[in-house]
């Protein structure tokens, strides 16, 4: 019975992605290439050697943070369409944090700073957790306000005050020494994979084993039905909302300290939205999250091959993405299709 369950939750995402595939195909064609050349060459980049599956993984993330995040608060039944902002505003706090406490030893400098981009992100979404639970306002458009404050907030600093010596916009870096070290010599993974990694699992155990997790869920599953059982409905809200954000900013505090070594304007393009397509596709479970994550940083590197090897111009590789993001946001649409074609045949 388990298995048959975990077959048919597993046949929504793998029909979506097949479906992309195929509309990706016609693209491909009418843009004069071949679809064959095109995907063996993004499987070639992905996944075709040991080091192009290490790219893959180091590019996994910032993704798994964000699909955490986008998940946590989909469990409650809010869309958090503020990711991107979130992340951003994580990044900020980890850079100034980690610029002022440089004399401290190497481990508490890393914790400090991740607490520090936590909080920010934390605070941030929660700002649209009051909105929506005191204001009645809606998450959706309170989020994605937020987003425009918080790329412009770091425009301004990265491009005034904290602004690093040069002409690009970004900020001082932090000492090599600072940043988290590659897990083992050569290698392109650092440990931000293994803190990753951990959150997966808390978070998989904050849900399944915790009552905090489970009036989350249960909120929103259903919402009249919870409160009736005695959940606080705007407690369960508030929580999941800044959960999510503190996600979202360690996402950010891992581009910082993993990556770039600095605030660069522009580093965290697409990955808030790209979270919550990873959290649908991979049904709101932290596994589904983590393998989902593969997939999109699979589409990350395996990009780049294909524009290197095939000739397809970078343009025509975004409009692929995209195609798989759009389809794989979709699944139940696909899931009332199926269900729709079952009431036919009985």
């Amino acid at each position: 019975m388990r298995i048959k369950r975990a077959l048919e939750k597993m046949s929504v995402p793998l029909l979506s992605i097949l479906i992309a595939m195929l509309a990706g195909s016609a693209v491909i064609l009418v843009c004069g290439y071949s679809p064959i050349a095109a995907y063996s060459s993004l499987l070639r980049g992905a996944f075709g050697s040991f080091r192009s599956c290490m790219g893959t993984l180091e590019k996994c993330v910032p993704l798994i943070f964000c699909g955490l995040a986008a998940m946590a608060a989909f469990k409650s039944g809010i869309f958090n369409i503020g990711l991107e902002g979130q992340v951003v505003v994580g990044a900020i706090a980890y850079i100034l944090t980690g610029l002022q406490t440089s004399f401290l030893p190497m481990p508490l400098h890393v914790l400090v700073c991740i607490a520090s981009a936590m909080l920010a992100g934390g605070s941030w979404a929660l700002i649209a957790g009051m909105m929506k639970v005191f204001c009645k306002a809606n998450e959706v458009v309170s989020t994605i306000m937020l987003n425009y404050i918080a790329l412009n907030l770091a425009e301004y600093l990265f491009s005034g005050p904290f602004m690093a010596e040069g002409t690009i916009p970004q900020s001082e870096a932090l000492e090599p020494e600072k940043m988290l070290p590659a897990i083992w010599t050569g290698s392109k993974i650092t440990w931000a994979f293994a803190i990753a990694c951990g959150m997966i699992l808390l978070t998989g155990v904050f849900y399944r084993y915790t009552v905090a997790g489970y009036n989350m869920i249960a909120a929103g599953d259903n919402d009249k039905a919870a409160e009736a059982g005695g959940i606080r409905m705007n407690q369960a809200r508030l929580m999941s909302m800044t959960m999510s954000g503190a996600i979202a900013g360690m996402a950010g505090g891992m581009l910082v300290a993993a990556t770039y070594g600095r605030y660069v304007i522009g580093m965290s393009a697409g990955y808030g939205f790209d979270g919550m397509a990873i959290a649908v596709l991979g049904q709101n479970s932290a596994v589904g999250v983590f393998l989902s994550s593969i997939l999109f940083g699979g589409l990350r590197t395996g990009s780049l091959s294909m524009a290197m090897f095939e000739g397809i111009p970078s343009e025509l590789v975004s409009i692929l993405q995209g195609l798989i993001i759009l389809t794989v946001s979709a699944p139940l649409l696909i899931k009332s299709f199926r269900v729709k074609s079952r009431r036919k045949k009985r």
